[in-house]
């Protein structure tokens, strides 16, 4: 089954409202900002990729610590969205519209490189990882968070967030395309990526009440990082790194 990601380019300026469509997101930004920044440390002067960047939501909080980035997405309509938001905050954030399997930035460009809801959506999870090595310096890190593909995951991505409370259309995630995280080490080892660190990224709440909160709120009560991995991950490799497997 083909994902729907034009969902994104009917979006608009829905990017940037909390209590709107992607209220899920907003709620979900600051565990995985934190993550991110923790592992990333000092981000004055680092250029930063954002592969899959949307509407800019995390580009500009890496800008405001101090990172020189750029945002790409295929969407172009959230694109242009990212850019006029950053430019009325004052944010100097460089965006490009282009697939996240062919980046058109040069080998070795970025001391970092970071994705979030991204390997799930595209068509080719390895072409992300493979560019992502390509355009990250020796040392680098990529950062990253997706999709476990477990019962749970279906459960609460697919059946309940998309066929029952409607955060997303029914066809914006494949079951199939989800990701293990041995899957995604060992993609990210091929291409000379060494994971470092993986934890879960899961709900600080249970599903039904968080389904209910969100019913009721558009809220669910909050994300947290631990050993559970069995809905959602984040993690991080460096390049040219040991590769630590779980």
């Amino acid at each position: 089954m083909p994902i729907n990601n034009k969902w994104y380019d009917e979006l608009g300026e829905a990017w940037w409202d909390p209590n709107g469509i992607l209220a899920l997101i907003h709620e979900l930004n600051p565990t995985r900002l934190a993550y991110f920044c923790g592992v990333l440390g000092d981000m004055q002067g680092m250029r930063l990729l954002e592969v899959g960047c949307g509407g800019g939501l995390m580009a500009e909080e890496y800008a405001r610590r101090g990172a020189c980035v750029t945002g790409v997405d295929m969407s172009l309509p959230s694109v242009q969205v990212a850019r006029r938001h950053a430019h009325a905050g004052g944010l100097h954030i460089e965006y490009v519209g282009a697939a996240a399997e062919h980046l058109p930035f040069a080998d070795e460009a970025f001391d970092a490189v970071a994705t979030a809801d991204t390997l799930e959506h595209v068509a080719d999870a390895e072409g992300l990882v493979r560019e992502a090595a390509r355009v990250l310096k020796p040392g680098g890190k990529f950062v990253y968070d997706t999709v476990n593909r477990t019962f749970k995951a279906r459960l609460l991505v697919v059946w309940l967030a998309q066929n029952i409370l409607g955060v997303a259309p029914r066809d914006a995630h494949d079951y199939r395309r989800l990701i293990k995280p041995p899957e995604l080490h060992a993609m990210m080892t091929r291409h000379h990526i060494g994971n470092v660190e993986t934890h879960g990224l899961s709900l600080k709440k249970g599903a039904l009440t968080a389904s209910l909160g969100y019913c009721l709120r558009r809220r669910v009560g909050g994300f947290e990082l631990g050993d559970d991995m069995s809905f959602t991950y984040t993690g991080y490799g460096v390049k040219g790194g040991p590769t630590f497997q779980i």
